[in-house]
């Protein structure tokens, strides 16, 4: 059959359709070959080869070599071989070495036959991939695509959980034609590999050393359709009868533990001076929730303050707290959240001065702490007194909570002294605190400041101020004294020496009026100052890729938020601090960064949208999991709504429900581990770094920031709702709970604490809804296309098709498409070979390289040589060498595409993503229009047809060539 209209029939049909036509082209990577007729005696589904591992007389007639392999019986008792790691352990392991027939004209196809009960089960690490080993298929010596994140993939990526439980799945990739052209056979090669961690920062880093052996092999094939079809007689296996998973309830009373123990720790152990943004967001949460030890406790107020103070002074001290914290693109976002959560119960607190400087006292009141303050110690050589010393929350001269100490003896002593040096100049000081005491005899309480150089060494002796003996009401005792030659810097000790109780609260330093010591700012001032500069920063480097624009949006938000309260006067007005959101999640045009006058930058032209037409993030196609942006969506909202003079969003709410409902239609009707029913989202097609299967998710899928109850319990649409009571309904709640329970990450335990004290409560108050998700096999069909993307998602009867055509083509138009074919009872993956049209003369010429690491595209990131750092062992070829691959064009406001680059081989929105595609795969036809301005002819097809138009059900005939508008996409059926 043709896989290609011939050369003549494209301007034939090109010259009908008038002027607002453009031409459909070969692919340019390419031979002429490739355009004709595939000989007779290959008809489709016709498999050339077929290789048989683990039985001797197949591996004999293909002329087999191996290492480090051994032959197993696996699935269904068929015979398969593993390949094992070397000893000591390396990134490479064994190998399979072999030769095939393949077809002398047009592309010839590849796929491994897999047991879809093989995965990465390794208890613990299996959450994070640790032997997600690999198999890399080489042609004639040479690589064939990329280790990683290549349009043309790895040959296997073992799963994280089981593909097809109970059945065999295919992989299938294209062979490179000018390496199959003019040849009846050619030498395979498959290697096993370890992981690769797509962001790793040197070698090390990037290649995981393989430490078990592989998943089974069990046969290869090569053919000529892109479709596979076995051969028949071959035991494939058959597909679970699905049923409810039952029991897991047990993860509630887990979550609900681990959240008192985080609350507890936060409230009074955890030094509040180096609590990151989640721990300070969950600290403030707390306050506001009944069940928590911190609701409406003062402490937890002041704690959560001095949290923000020391992210100030860490800020001060290191400028890349701003732009590399663990808060990445949101910045200093979440001081402005949780100002506007706590604004009305803050009192006086903001006009204190910053805790936590070199130049003043922390917790000079002792309002931090737990059982002892924060901030004081007593001396190693002070605990042989015999005196004892406490946090006392029953006595205090303001706040709350005093310093207690007390001795029982006449000559023992209790000592305490502060564990952060106060930085001090030249001048006259006055050093004092609050005593009271009851009983107290001997020599008494004191105050006793201490004095050091630049190198800690001490300077003079001790400075001793006495109160009064006997027991009295609170009194003031006082130090003023010359800065010692030499002094820099100070410790205060508190002490009592003799019988007695004593209480301290209050301690000062007083600086004199002319000293040249900086005065510690007020926490208004200090906020306002890391607020306004963290919004500013990030408005000059609002990032592209749709999540990063959509965190940085919030954080943009979030700090003007903050500035509202703090200093209206510097505060963005509301509608342009919804902008960034705006732009974020595609309600207007994304303009970039801005320069420093406010100006945008527009990079990426003045019509360029972060979330598609159809729904989805837009980046360079289809997005697995890194689209699943719901979690996102819910805290731009919330910052917006939640807090003090929170406000209504109903524009975001009607965008992102429709974001959250487009999503949906990216998910697959699948059985776990355990054959009980589940949904999982769509990966296969995946641009970016993927794990396969995709994650379990219904509406919200359980990640750091998201729970799978969520998205419903805030946007409360209908649809999301009953998409989530399915998952109830199928007891796959509580396994995606785990994560919560059990990660001891601060960012997890925010989720953990949102989801126990507000989306669960609100969910389980919501009405039952009746929808289930759209791709369940009782669901009516439907087609979903996005032109922005170029993908593709049907259901079709018992099929689901998702396709890529628009896949990971990073530096130009590179023909490649992406499928999973989904029935009830098989899945096939593959990476297929199309058409595409209305490309530009400007071309880019695939390099030698063997991967693509995706910190290429990181700014920072020159050390990084260009195709990645080179993987361990000998020095591997690139078979898709010189491949050219054709420039889309762009929108003319669109700045060079090409300029601007810090080294060869940076990813260039835009140019990879063709005007028009062509696609086959088994019974359907995809034609794609991406284009605003040009309408094209799909192609005649005489082999195709007669076919169904699956979104408007009309009958197109063999030979019709429908004209396709711009944005626009044909997907025909004709089985």
């Amino acid at each position: 059959m043709s896989h290609a209209p011939a050369r003549r029939d494209v301007l034939r049909y090109a010259g009908a359709t008038g002027v607002a036509a453009a031409a459909l082209s070969l692919p340019t990577a390419m031979p002429a070959a490739a355009a004709t007729d595939v000989p007779s005696e290959h008809v489709r589904n016709s498999v050339l080869d077929i290789v048989v591992f683990g039985d001797s007389d197949s591996e004999a007639v293909h002329d087999l070599t191996a290492t480090l392999s051994d032959t197993v019986t696996g699935g269904l008792g068929q015979g398969a071989r593993v390949l094992n790691p070397t000893s000591p352990a390396s990134y490479w392991g064994g190998t399979l070495k072999f030769e095939v027939a393949v077809c002398p004209t047009g592309t010839t196809y590849v796929t491994v036959r897999l047991w879809g009960d093989d995965y990465d089960d390794t208890s613990e690490e299996a959450a994070s991939g640790t032997n997600m080993w690999r198999l890399q298929l080489f042609c004639e010596g040479k690589q064939v695509g990329y280790q990683d994140q290549g349009a043309v993939d790895s040959l296997d990526i073992l799963d994280t959980a089981p593909r097809t439980p109970g059945r065999f799945f295919f992989h299938t990739l294209p062979l490179p034609e000018k390496m199959t052209a003019g040849k009846d056979k050619v030498t395979l090669e498959i290697r096993a590999m370890g992981r690769i961690w797509s962001y790793g920062q040197n070698a090390d880093q990037l290649y995981y050393k393989m430490t078990t052996p592989s998943r089974g092999i069990y046969r290869l094939y090569t053919h000529v359709d892109p479709y596979f079809v076995p051969p028949k007689g071959e035991v494939q296996g058959t597909a679970p009868e699905p049923t409810p998973r039952t029991g897991g309830e047990e993860v509630l009373d887990a979550i609900k533990a681990r959240v008192q123990k985080d609350q507890n720790n936060l409230l009074t152990t955890a030094n509040p001076a180096t609590l990151d943004g989640w721990a300070m967001q969950s600290l403030a949460e707390g306050y506001l929730w009944s069940g928590s030890p911190a609701y409406q406790n003062p402490q937890a107020l002041d704690r959560v303050l001095q949290a923000i103070d020391g992210r100030y002074m860490a800020w001060k001290s290191d400028s890349t707290v701003l732009t590399g914290s663990d808060q990445q693109w949101q910045g200093f976002g979440r001081v402005g959240l949780v100002l506007a959560l706590l604004w009305g119960h803050l009192g006086d607190r903001l006009n204190a001065p910053v805790t936590g400087s070199p130049y003043a006292l922390t917790n000079p009141g002792f309002e931090s702490g737990a059982a002892t303050p924060t901030a004081w110690q007593m001396p190693g050589w002070a605990s042989a007194g015999g005196g004892i010393w406490a946090r006392d929350t029953t006595v205090s001269r303001s706040g709350s909570a005093s310093l207690k100490l007390q001795v029982g003896t006449p000559t023992g002593y209790s000592y305490v002294a502060s564990t952060v040096r106060v930085k001090i100049g030249s001048g006259t000081y006055t050093y004092g605190a609050w005593i009271k005491t009851d009983g107290v005899t001997g020599l008494g309480a004191h105050i006793d400041p201490l004095f050091y150089d630049a190198n800690g060494k001490l300077v003079g002796s001790d400075h001793k101020v006495y109160a009064s003996k006997g027991t009295h009401d609170w009194e003031y005792v006082k130090f003023v004294f010359d800065t010692p030659a030499g002094a820099t810097q100070m410790e205060m000790h508190l002490r009592l020496s003799g019988p007695g109780t004593a209480w301290f609260d209050d301690v000062t330093l007083v600086a004199p009026a002319d000293t040249t010591t900086p005065v510690p700012p007020v926490r208004k001032d200090a906020y306002v100052d890391m607020l306004k500069s963290s919004r500013d920063y990030w408005r000059q480097h609002f990032p592209h890729y749709s999540n990063q624009a959509q965190i940085c949006a919030i954080g943009l938000y979030q700090t003007n938020r903050g500035l509202r309260l703090l200093a209206p006067e510097l505060a963005l007005s509301e509608d342009r601090a919804r902008d960034y959101m705006y732009q974020s999640i595609g309600m207007v045009p994304y303009l970039g960064p801005e320069d420093a006058d406010g100006n945008p930058t527009k990079p990426l032209g003045e019509s360029y949208y972060q979330v598609t037409g159809a729904g989805l993030t837009r980046e360079l196609g289809y997005v697995g999991s890194y689209g699943e942006v719901i979690d996102w969506l819910v805290m731009m909202y919330e910052s917006v709504t939640r807090g003090y003079q929170g406000q209504d969003a109903p524009e975001l709410l009607k965008q992102m429900v429709a974001m959250t409902k487009a999503r949906g239609k990216f998910r697959i009707p699948d059985v776990d581990k355990d054959h009980h029913r589940i949904s999982r989202l769509e990966t296969v097609i995946g641009w970016r770094n993927e794990v396969y299967p995709g994650e379990i998710a219904y509406a919200s899928r359980t990640a750091w920031d998201s729970n799978p109850v969520m998205s419903a319990a805030v946007f409360k649409d209908p649809e999301i709702v009953g998409w989530t009571q399915e998952m109830v309904a199928d007891g796959q709640l509580y396994p995606q709970l785990g994560l919560q329970a059990t990660h001891t990450w601060t960012r997890v335990g925010l989720n953990a604490l949102r989801f126990l004290s507000r989306d669960w409560p609100e969910f389980q108050s919501l009405a039952s809804r009746p929808a289930r998700i759209p791709a369940g096999w009782d669901q009516p069909d439907f087609v979903l296309t996005d032109e922005d993307n170029g993908c593709v998602a049907v259901k079709n009867g018992e099929e689901l098709l998702f396709a890529s055509l628009y896949f990971r083509a990073r530096q130009g138009v590179n023909n490649y498409a992406r499928i999973h074919h989904v029935t009830r009872t098989d899945q096939r993956s593959a990476t297929i070979r199309e058409r595409s049209g209305g490309l530009t003369d400007d071309t880019f010429t695939a390099r030698d390289w063997v991967l693509w690491d995706y910190a290429i595209n990181d700014p920072g990131a020159s050390h990084i040589p260009p195709g990645g750092f080179p993987p361990p062992g000998d020095t591997l070829h690139q078979a898709l060498e010189g491949d050219v691959y054709h420039l889309a064009p762009v929108p003319d406001d669109v700045p060079d595409p090409t300029l601007g680059v810090h080294f060869d081989g940076v990813e260039t929105m835009l140019v990879g993503r063709a005007p028009f595609y062509l696609c086959e795969y088994g019974d359907y036809l995809i034609a794609m229009n991406t284009s605003t301005d040009k309408t094209f002819t799909v192609p005649a097809r005489q082999d195709f047809g007669p076919a169904r138009d699956l979104a408007t059900g009309r009958i197109i005939g063999a030979g019709v060539r429908p004209k396709l508008g711009p944005l626009s996409t044909l997907v025909l059926f004709r089985g």
